[in-house]
């Protein structure tokens, strides 16, 4: 009899769904290379911290697409808004966890941090040095 509950509860656990959490109610099919919820266009500002510098407080649009050729990873399109319209900094391609809801976008002059809560995108701008340069804020203004 000790071996048959035994095997009842093997049969139990092994029945079990994997990646959900007990009492969460919610499934965790997202796979780390799910980018879909980072895409789409955030505006907001990026504020400088460093005040004597060449540094300057930015109205800031940042464009997120798709990088189909690499799993797990986005192109983001750095966008200043300057008289009312956007003036391109630059593209850089980033590293996303849809686990963590993080992006990182390592590039020559730092590294730049976020993370990502449904419509709301904050992260920081460091130098080579670890220095922090920039702080900034974002909300998500269209899905694709």
């Amino acid at each position: 009899m000790k071996c048959v509950k035994s095997y009842v509860v093997i049969l139990c656990v092994a029945a079990l769904p994997i990646g959900v959490t007990p009492g969460d109610g919610r499934s965790t099919h997202q796979t780390a290379s799910d980018n879909s919820s980072v895409l789409g266009d955030w505006r907001g500002e990026s504020i400088c911290v460093v005040r004597e510098s060449a540094c300057r407080d930015e109205d800031s649009l940042y464009h997120v697409t798709k990088l189909p050729e690499k799993s797990g990873w986005i192109s983001m399109k750095l966008d200043k808004i300057v008289n009312g319209k956007p003036v391109t900094m630059g593209v850089m391609e980033c590293s996303y966890s849809a686990a963590k809801q993080s992006l990182t976008c390592e590039f020559p002059r730092g590294i730049m941090r976020f993370s990502v809560n449904e419509n709301k995108m904050e992260g920081t701008m460091t130098l080579p040095d670890g220095s922090l340069w920039r702080k900034i804020a974002l909300k998500k203004t269209m899905t694709p």
